[in-house]
C-alpha cells in the first residue's frame, strides 16, 4: 500500500556516502520500497553521485514516480558520473559548503566554474547551503552570487545530526544568539527583493529575516513535520522521522516503507510533537510557529524548554505578518 493513502504526501531525504560504503544490493532494495511507498520526492544527498549503481537506483526511484532530486559538491567525479545519467532529475542542488574559504569567504570564481560545468552536461543547479553559526554572515555574498548568475534557486534546508560523516557538528548549528549577529548584517547590506532566487528557507526565524510579511509562502513547513511529510533514510536504510531527528523507525532493507510509517514508534513520534514545548508557553506566535524544529530543540535545547535553536524566547507582540 502506497503512503498517500494512509496519509499526507511524504518527502524523504537518503543519505550517501563511500565511507562507510553502502551495499549496493541493500541500496536497490531500499529504493525499491521507497518507490513502492509513493513517496512524493526523494532528496539523494551526501555522496550519491559517487555510488556506482547511481543508474540503477534512478531508474527505479523515477519508475516508481518519485520525483529525485541530487546533491552534489560539483567535483569532477560527480560531474564525469552525472554526464552519464539519463533518468530524469527534478532538481539538482549544488552545496555551497564546498566552495568557502576560511580566511576569504566564497570562492566564486571556483562555483562559477562548478555551475558553468553543470549547464555545460544539461543541468541548471540551485545552490543549497546548511546554516551553521561560520557561514551565516555568507549568505548575502551568495545571493548576490546566485543574482549575477542567474541562478534561480537558494536551499537553505535543515540540518543532519544522525550521520557520522557530516563535516559539522551540534555545536555548529546556530542559535538565536546567531540569528541576531546575522540580522544586523542583513539589515546593513539589505538585498532587493525583486533580486533574490526563489529562496527554500526551513527555519521559520531566519526566513523571517530573509523574506518578512510572507509567512503564507511557507505552507509546506507548517510546523514539525517530522514524521509526517518528512522522513529521512540513513547510510544503512534506517527510516528516522527526520534527518534533524535520529530515532529509528524502521528499516527499509527488511521492511515496506508503509509498515515503518504504520509503526508505533512514528505515532510516538506525532504525538511528542502534539505536545506544546515548554519553552514555548505564552508565545503569541505559537499558532504560527508550532514549535519550530522540534527534532533538533528536543535534543539541543532542553534548558530553555525545548524551544527553537533560533527563538530567544516567548513573544509578547506579534512581528509576523
Amino acid at each position: 500500500m502506497a503512503l498517500y493513502l494512509l496519509d499526507t504526501p511524504v518527502r524523504l531525504t537518503w543519505d550517501f556516502s563511500t565511507d562507510p560504503p553502502s551495499h549496493a544490493g541493500n541500496q536497490l532494495e531500499v529504493a525499491r520500497h521507497i518507490a513502492d511507498g509513493g513517496v512524493f520526492f526523494v532528496t539523494l544527498q551526501g555522496q550519491p553521485l559517487l555510488q556506482s549503481n547511481i543508474g540503477e537506483l534512478l531508474r527505479c526511484l523515477t519508475a516508481g514516480g518519485c520525483q529525485v532530486l541530487i546533491a552534489c559538491s560539483g567535483t569532477a567525479v560527480e560531474l564525469s558520473n552525472l554526464a552519464q545519467v539519463s533518468t530524469p532529475i527534478h532538481q539538482l542542488l549544488l552545496d555551497a559548503a564546498r566552495f568557502i574559504d576560511v580566511r576569504n569567504g566564497v570562492d566564486t570564481t571556483l562555483l562559477q566554474q562548478a555551475v558553468q560545468a553543470l549547464r555545460a552536461i544539461g543541468y541548471d543547479p540551485a545552490l543549497m547551503l546548511t546554516p551553521q553559526r561560520r557561514n551565516l554572515h555568507l549568505i548575502p555574498e551568495f545571493l548576490r552570487f546566485c543574482r549575477d548568475n542567474k541562478v534561480g534557486r537558494f536551499k537553505l534546508p535543515n540540518a543532519n545530526i544522525g550521520d557520522s560523516f557530516r563535516e559539522y557538528s551540534t555545536a555548529d548549528l546556530p542559535r538565536h544568539q546567531d540569528l541576531e549577529l546575522f540580522r544586523k548584517l542583513w539589515a546593513e547590506s539589505p538585498q532587493p527583493t525583486s533580486e533574490l532566487p526563489a529562496l527554500d528557507i526551513h527555519d521559520l526565524f531566519l526566513w523571517e529575516i530573509l523574506v518578512p510579511g510572507q509567512l503564507q509562502a511557507r505552507s509546506e513547513y507548517g510546523g514539525c513535520q517530522a514524521g509526517n511529510s518528512l522522513g529521512h533514510v540513513d547510510l544503512y536504510g534506517m527510516v528516522h522521522p527526520c534527518a534533524a531527528w535520529p530515532e529509528p523507525l524502521g528499516n527499509l532493507v527488511a521492511e515496506s516503507l508503509f509498515e515503518v510509517w504504520s509503526s508505533p514508534a512514528r505515532f510516538t513520534v506525532r504525538e511528542q510533537i502534539s505536545v506544546m514545548p515548554v519553552g514555548c508557553r505564552d508565545c503569541c506566535d505559537i499558532a504560527s510557529c508550532l514549535g519550530g524544529c522540534r527534532g533538533l530543540s528536543r535534543r539541543l535545547n532542553q534548558a530553555e524548554g525545548e524551544r527553537d535553536l533560533m527563538c530567544p524566547g516567548p513573544r509578547r507582540q506579534n512581528p509576523v505578518s
